[in-house]
């Protein structure tokens, strides 16, 4: 029998999550809306500066300022900067800088180039001061805490409540904001969420998909991310209309696949996948849909529909932290990764 590790720090973090939402509410919400506001008023391109989970938290803001206003975000990579020396164009533009540690040179390298193009640099970080802080025209902090275990958890959720009550700001969304005051309490609920059932199906898997539509490409990228990183499973994350242009190819007995569903738009297009998967042979496990079978895996209501895939990649983590340990491994000291990574 593997015995399963109980007090991982990775299962500590997870558990402050609510709290840290919280306090980031009570203390940050009106300087996110304020930022908000204040990128209305620019009239250049927006673009994100982000690697890894901080990437999937861009990744959402991108989601909702285009569903939301049909303002194109485009996520540049750090390398146009940092290795290629490209001089960008950003007049009147605004670039979003999402990083835990605010250290990495290729991202300081990208902000850096998108204020020599004409753009201001707005950068959400849990560590400041750090050299993209000061390099920032605007600093947010996430306030999540120290994060030791080396797959980020509370400051992820954090990072996609510091965006969301950004594009707020830019809509005046008054129902958004209120959910974002509540969201704390769904949070808690979400760790209550029991995902077991799939616990066999991705431990014995050789290959998982995940899938999302909407804002839920986010959360499927970082869910994708976190079975590699905490459980060493080959896992890739698809849109769910992506996923039929090729990949679906893969259906068989010994691919699993976890599906989050969208709440309103979005809804079919995954649900249609999830059934060409599950007629074809694969372990399907699906997230937020309404076919009341017992691959459903529970989702604790949300305040607001935008605000759904939080509450579900809080459940994921909780489950995919127990996993790991059920594996035999270590969440906390992956092989190979260390906390803090530095790129060029």
């Amino acid at each position: 029998m593997v015995k399963v590790m109980n007090n991982t720090q990775m299962f500590r973090e997870i558990a402050e999550i609510p709290a840290v939402v919280e306090r980031q509410i009570n203390e940050l919400l009106p300087v996110y809306l304020e930022i908000g506001k204040m990128l209305v008023t620019r009239s250049g391109p927006i673009i994100t500066c982000a690697r890894g989970t901080s990437d999937q938290a861009a990744q959402y803001f991108k989601f909702l300022v285009e569903s939301g206003t049909g303002r194109p975000v485009t996520s540049m990579p750090p390398s146009i900067a940092s290795v290629y020396h490209s001089k960008l164009k950003l007049e009147d533009g605004v670039c979003l800088s999402i990083s835990q540690s605010g250290g990495s040179p290729d991202l300081l390298a990208l902000q850096n180039a998108a204020q020599e193009g004409g753009a201001i640099a707005v950068s959400v970080l849990n560590t400041i001061p750090s050299p993209m802080s000061v390099n920032s025209d605007y600093s947010l902090p996430l306030v999540a805490g120290k994060e030791n275990a080396v797959a980020a958890t509370k400051s992820f959720v954090a990072s996609l409540v510091a965006v969301a009550a950004i594009y707020a700001g830019m809509k005046n969304d008054t129902s958004l904001i209120e959910a974002l005051k509540i969201l704390p309490d769904s949070l808690d609920k979400s760790l209550g969420m029991n995902w077991d059932a799939a616990t066999d199906a991705f431990k014995n898997s050789q290959s998982l998909f995940v899938l999302g539509r909407g804002a839920g490409y986010a959360i499927a990228g970082e869910a994708s991310l976190k079975l590699k990183e905490t459980c060493q499973i080959h896992a890739e994350s698809y849109s769910a209309a992506e996923v039929q242009h090729g990949p679906m190819v893969l259906a068989r007995k010994k691919l699993a696949v976890l599906a989050f569903f969208p709440s309103g738009r979005g809804h079919e297009s995954v649900l249609k996948s999830v059934e060409i998967f599950s007629r074809n042979g694969a372990s399907v496990f699906t997230v937020g849909s309404d076919l009341g079978t017992a691959s459903n895996l529970s989702s604790a209501p949300s305040p607001h529909f935008l605000l759904n895939e939080i509450c579900q990649i809080t459940s994921f983590y909780k489950f995919v932290e127990k996993l790991s340990c059920h594996m035999g491994l270590n969440p906390d000291k992956p092989p190979l990764l260390n906390k803090i990574t530095e790129t060029i």
